[in-house]
């Protein structure tokens, strides 16, 4: 899997007293947009316990480059083993079936091995999910009690739903549909006093354990491949206020480094245009000193949320024996300018 090695941004492989005599399980984590700002690569800042835990019994990559930083041509280049140019994806807008109708996922290959797939949350970009041919099953949602997050639109708060609602309203009416997805959006960020399961990706987690229990009932001498994918910390940075809590704002350092560096690249230093698509965000010009740390402190909080799901989803492993037997990989598609 040399490919595959050279594509992880973001990887830890755990391969504890795996069984020769049995296909090993796999559950995949992909987290969307994760810089290395965790505590097993020498941040101070972040609390991520789960994180730095598992990096310790694991193998933490240190030298692994990804391939194109967006979204589609990370994840599509991943889990096909072939680079962005090769399949045709560069932007977020081609699916790389199109192109390549024949080309075999990692998930689509393990199914001819005698293996189950599912995954429940990201880890294709947006509808290019491929469920005709990656996934052998559904994931279990007949087992949850919550048919999906509470937060709708992505915001737990109403007037946060509201201000999300009419800038919709607005870009549908003004704007092609290309445009509506960028210029519809609510605020960059949120702090509510919410379960981890009103947000997407608490629910996506309590759908992944529901899942690996249904696997264990299923058919529990079935390998499986199980993939968990993350939305945060991809903008917009909405956590319960839990996260939030675990940083003084006060103690929130920014960036040092205002100017490019002469003679660097234009783009190595720009003011992001889908953050500034959020409402309240300068549309131009310098994000002030007071925003930009609320914006750091809120990239935190989603690093840390999701560090707290790993944590549940690993513990599950845990608790029903199946940690021994079960390679578990963690992988960020691209990092974020912080």
């Amino acid at each position: 899997m040399t490919t595959l090695r050279l594509r992880i941004l973001l990887g830890f492989f755990l391969l504890a007293n795996v069984s020769l005599a049995a296909k090993p399980n796999i559950l995949f984590i992909a987290i969307d947009d994760l810089r290395p700002e965790i505590g097993s690569y020498g941040s101070d800042l972040a609390v991520t316990p789960h994180l730095d835990a598992f990096a310790d019994r694991g193998l933490q990559f240190s030298r692994a480059y990804c391939q194109e930083a967006i979204c589609s041509p990370s994840r599509a280049s991943l889990m096909t083993g072939a680079r962005p140019d090769t399949i045709g994806v560069i932007e977020n807008y081609t699916y790389f079936r199109d192109a390549n109708p024949d080309i075999v996922t990692l998930p689509q290959h393990l199914i001819t091995k005698g293996y189950e797939t599912v995954h429940a949350g990201k880890i294709y970009h947006g509808k290019f999910n491929d469920l005709e041919l990656s996934w052998s099953r559904q994931p279990a949602r007949n087992k949850l009690a919550l048919k999906g997050p509470t937060a709708t639109g992505g915001y737990a708060l109403p007037e946060n739903r509201a201000i999300r609602k009419k800038n919709r309203e607005h870009a549908e009416a003004n704007y092609p549909p290309e445009a509506r997805g960028g210029l519809g959006n609510g605020p960059a960020y949120e702090s509510a006093d919410v379960p981890d399961n009103a947000y997407i990706d608490g629910f996506n987690t309590d759908l992944a354990i529901a899942t690996l229990h249904d696997l264990v009932e299923t058919d529990p001498d079935k390998p499986f491949f199980l993939g968990l994918g993350f939305s945060r910390p991809h903008l917009s940075w909405v956590a319960p206020k839990r996260y939030w809590d675990l940083y003084d704002r006060e103690n929130v350092p920014l960036a040092t480094q205002t100017e490019a560096p002469e003679n660097g690249a234009a783009m190595g230093l720009h003011a992001s245009f889908e953050l500034r698509t959020r409402h309240g965000i300068p549309k131009d010009g310098p994000i002030g000193p007071e925003l930009a740390t609320t914006l750091k402190h809120s990239y935190l909080a989603c690093v840390s949320y999701v560090d707290a799901q790993i944590g549940r989803m690993i513990a599950a492993l845990d608790e029903a024996g199946l940690r021994e037997n079960t390679i578990i990989i963690i992988w960020s598609d691209h990092g974020w300018h912080l």
